[in-house]
C-alpha cells in the first residue's frame, strides 16, 4: 500500500545502495520492554549478532569496493553495535557519524514498560495504536507520522551525499526508512520484519534481505 501524499515527506530516489542494520539484541528486547529513546545494553547474543553482521557486511561491501558513509543513531545500543561492526570492517570509530533523525520512535511514558504493563494501565493502548498506526501518539512520545518526516529528511540528505551508505539503527525507525523506499503506508511499515540477525540492502524501490546468522 502506498502512503498518502505529503509535501513534508518527499519522495527519495536512491542512486547508491543503502544498507539498513538494526542493533543487536538487548536486555529489554528479551523482556519485551519498550525502549524508544531510552537505552538497554546488548546481551551476549546481541554482541554476537553485531559481530556476525559486521563479517557479512564486510564481504558484501567488498563485492563492489568504493567510498562508503557510515551513519548511526546516537543511542547507546546502536553505538555499541556499530563499534562491533566497525571492528570487523577495520573502521576507525571516528568514521561513524551520528544522526539524531535515525533514533528510534519515542514512546514517551511507555518507555521501560512491557506491553503487559502498558495494557494493564491503559487497556485500549495497543488496539488504539493498531487502529491508527500513523496518528496515534503514546503519552509524551511521537507519532509514526512525525518519525516518517524526520526519516525522510535523513534519507534526502543521504541521497544528496551521493555515496553508498551504511546505517545502524533500530527496529521501527529502520522499518520506516525501508518503507519510504518501498512506497508503503504506515500500516504496512508497522508490520515489516525487524530482524537482528539479518540486514537489508536498499536500492530504488526495492530491498534485499541479507542473512547474518
Amino acid at each position: 500500500m502506498l502512503f498518502r501524499s505529503d509535501p513534508a515527506v518527499p519522495a527519495v530516489t536512491l542512486v547508491h545502495p543503502l544498507y539498513v542494520l538494526r542493533h543487536g539484541e538487548t536486555a529489554w528486547n528479551i523482556d519485551r520492554r519498550m525502549q524508544g529513546s531510552k537505552n538497554s545494553d546488548l546481551t551476549e547474543r546481541g554482541r554476537t549478532q553485531a559481530v556476525a553482521m559486521g563479517r557479512v557486511l564486510k564481504a558484501e561491501l567488498a563485492r563492489d569496493p568504493g567510498p562508503t558513509a557510515f551513519l548511526r543513531s546516537p543511542l547507546g545500543r546502536t553505538r555499541e553495535t556499530s563499534l562491533l561492526i566497525g571492528r570487523e570492517l577495520g573502521l576507525d570509530p571516528a568514521q561513524w557519524r551520528e544522526d539524531s533523525r535515525l533514533a528510534e520512535l519515542s514512546y514517551g511514558q511507555w518507555e521501560g514498560f512491557s506491553w503487559t504493563e502498558i495494557e494493564a494501565h491503559t487497556p485500549n493502548a495497543l488496539s488504539d495504536w493498531r487502529a491508527d498506526p500513523e496518528g496515534y501518539c503514546p503519552p509524551g512520545g511521537e507519532t509514526h507520522f512525525e518519525l516518517r518526516r524526520r526519516s525522510a529528511a535523513a534519507l534526502a540528505d543521504i541521497v544528496a551525499a551521493n555515496i553508498r551508505t551504511v546505517i545502524v539503527g533500530h527496529g521501527v525507525s529502520g522499518a520506516v526508512l525501508r518503507g519510504i523506499n518501498l512506497g508503503l503506508d504506515a500500516r504496512a511499515m508497522f508490520v515489516l520484519e525487524k530482524p537482528q540477525d539479518a540486514f537489508f540492502r536498499l536500492t530504488q524501490g526495492r530491498e534485499e534481505r541479507i542473512p547474518a546468522g
